[in-house]
């Protein structure tokens, strides 16, 4: 298999401006370079540009797609992490890595597991990757740290080390969340397991349900702050507000439970499980196979009676495949000689083997395929 890499950059808050425009279109002379996106796919050579740097400078989401190891995804945390000792437990260094911009509270959570060519299986639906984890940005950008949880259980290969907080909702549905254990190749059972410490997540406002409250409890001169930043950083205040309402709302909501089972613990349950469904369908499998064995041996002993009641017919059968004179044709006139040995007796097939040798005594197909039938 050829070597392949897809590189994809989104930009979700605000449009590149000109400036981290001409940045990013000096990454890549191949790329696709626009103010929203960035797609790049080689066959051979590599993506030398900064992704830090690209991420800094406008872009939100990434995603580095090889089928030699290679996966990435980096989320732009524009406005950090309010409470850093809430992240802290879900990193991973350096396969869950938060790396601070130099000046303000922004910075970049990348997620990049260890992994060679034989670590992965091959996806075919790639396309728009980067576009279908921008949820997952939200999420976290809400405070929601499910995508980091299930990256630590799964990134983590220290039979020791004790799970993270269990925050709330893994057994909820989640599109953007779907898509990360599908690149990442995330058992279900071991979610399943993870899942059985956390509880159900409540009931989420509507937006405008959030900022409705959020509005009713600021000051008037906040709001009058507000609405200055607005009007003059229209590109990322609203968004940068939008989610500072998200934050606030969904605060009451993250009741996250203590992580006390270890790695070696999530992921001997989840083997469990897969070996209880493997047991259970090798069962059905065998039911079946015996339905399938009994029902065949009914039919072939319905088919040994009409042969010992008529063998003239099964006789006429073996004359006609042999006139066909050709090898599939020679071999089902052999089972019919086994079936007419089994209805009527061995002399009576050997009887018919004896007069077709005479009758085709050039025929070394058919006398080959003959003896490997047992005549």
């Amino acid at each position: 298999m050829s070597e392949y890499q897809l590189v994809e950059f989104r930009a979700v808050d605000a449009p590149l401006n000109d400036a981290a425009l001409e940045f990013m279109c000096a990454q890549s002379t191949r790329a696709e370079v626009n103010r929203w996106k960035f797609t790049n796919e080689y066959h051979y050579g590599d993506f030398r540009g900064n992704v830090l740097e690209m991420m800094r400078r406008g872009y939100d989401v990434h995603v580095h797609y090889t089928n030699f190891g290679l996966r990435r995804i980096g989320f732009r945390i524009p406005d950090g992490f309010p409470h850093a000792e809430r992240l802290k437990p879900y990193l991973y260094e350096p396969e869950i890595q938060w790396t601070p911009d130099k000046k303000g509270t922004g910075g970049v959570l990348m997620l990049e597991p260890c992994g060679d060519a034989g670590t992965w299986d091959w996806m075919d639906d790639i396309d728009d990757l980067a576009s279908d984890l921008i949820p997952v940005r939200e999420l976290i950008l809400a405070g929601d740290f499910r995508a980091l949880y299930l990256a630590h259980i799964a990134f983590n290969y220290d039979d020791g080390a004790v799970e993270p907080p269990v925050p709330p909702g893994l057994a909820a549905p989640h599109r953007g969340l779907i898509r990360l254990t599908e690149f990442y190749e995330i058992s279900f059972d071991l979610i399943s397991v993870a899942a059985e410490k956390s509880i159900e997540f409540p009931s989420v406002e509507s937006d405008d349900e959030m900022i409705g409250k959020w509005v009713a409890n600021q000051a008037t001169n906040e709001l009058a702050d507000h609405l200055a930043n607005c009007l003059k950083r229209p590109r990322d205040y609203p968004n940068q507000l939008l989610r500072i309402v998200r934050r606030v709302a969904l605060k009451s909501l993250r009741v996250e439970q203590p992580g006390n089972r270890t790695i070696e613990e999530l992921r001997q349950q989840a083997a469990d499980i897969a070996a209880e469904r493997q047991t259970a369908q090798e069962e059905i499998a065998a039911s079946k196979a015996e339905e399938r064995k009994v029902a065949a041996e009914k039919v072939k002993q319905a088919t040994l009676s009409a042969i010992a009641s008529n063998p003239e017919k099964s006789i006429q059968r073996i004359d006609a495949a042999i006139e066909e004179r050709n090898r599939p044709a020679y071999q089902r006139a052999a089972e019919e000689l086994q079936l007419l040995a089994e209805a009527c007796g061995k002399s009576t097939a050997a009887a018919k083997v004896e007069m077709i040798r005479k009758t085709y005594p050039t025929r070394s197909a058919l006398d080959s395929i003959l003896r490997e039938a047992g005549f």
